[in-house]
């Protein structure tokens, strides 16, 4: 019988992880496994811009204006049209789901919040713990995106030397 000593599940709040995370801990709980939930957040790139200088509220225009005021670049990450794009940062949301489910499932876990691309910074945690097995959900796709980008389920089973099990 396969013997699991440490699990990692991959979790990012859609329906599909939810399905792996109470899959995985099933199968912690039938192992007697310790298991990790993590959240990878995939930082996005962009470039760097230089805003516009502008007085604290309140704060008075010097004579001559502001011309000599040195401010730091500001960090506005673009999309392939170049136009600005905001990122609204959901870790707190997906924690905040991932202990819902540990809490209804009775069962106690650590999470983990890594960054970097999520196949490569799942795969590099669970090295770093020693995992025996990653456990995530696979999400559907179109056949364009998939063919395009690929999913993050294939990708991490390709290149994972830890066995995973990807949960439908």
């Amino acid at each position: 019988m396969f013997q699991a000593d440490r699990m990692v599940v991959a979790f990012d709040g859609h329906e599909d992880s939810k399905k792996a995370l109470k899959k995985a801990i099933a199968l912690a709980k039938t192992l007697h496994a310790k298991l990790t939930v993590a959240y990878a957040r995939d930082g996005k790139s962009g470039r760097q811009v230089f805003d516009a200088p502008r007085p604290m509220t309140g704060g008075a225009y010097i004579g001559g204006g502001m011309a000599d005021l040195q401010t730091p670049p500001v960090y506005v990450p673009h999309d392939e049209q170049q136009n600005p794009l905001i990122f609204e940062d959901h870790t707190e949301e997906v924690v905040a789901e991932a202990k819902m489910i540990l809490n209804e499932e009775h069962f106690e876990a650590a999470i983990e919040i890594v960054e970097g691309e999520p196949s490569e910074a799942i795969i590099e945690y669970a090295e770093d713990i020693s995992a025996d097995l990653i456990v995530m959900g696979a999400r559907d796709q179109s056949r364009l995106k998939k063919m395009l980008f690929g999913s993050v389920s294939e990708k991490l089973s390709s290149n994972s030397d830890i066995p995973v099990l990807i949960v439908k």
